[in-house]
């Protein structure tokens, strides 16, 4: 699994559920593969915005994310 820096990281702004991505979880610091099939009508209906740019979502705390990569 992917070990991105914090500043590396694209803001949650910027996030499209729709599309595969590398997600990084502040809470447990890990980055999570992001499956938009099994993931993303959950977290249209649950996430939650916070005023810092973190998303609170399942019980994690979405603090950015990287495009997946090709290979």
């Amino acid at each position: 699994m992917c070990h991105a820096q914090p500043e590396d990281l694209r803001p949650m702004s910027e996030f499209d559920p729709s599309h595969p991505a590398l997600v990084y979880d502040q809470l447990n610091d890990e980055t999570l593969e992001w499956l938009p099939t099994r993931h993303r009508i959950h977290y249209e209906r649950y996430a939650t915005r916070h005023d810092d740019g973190i998303v609170a979502w399942d019980g994690l705390l979405l603090a950015g994310w990287l495009p997946m990569p090709l290979n």
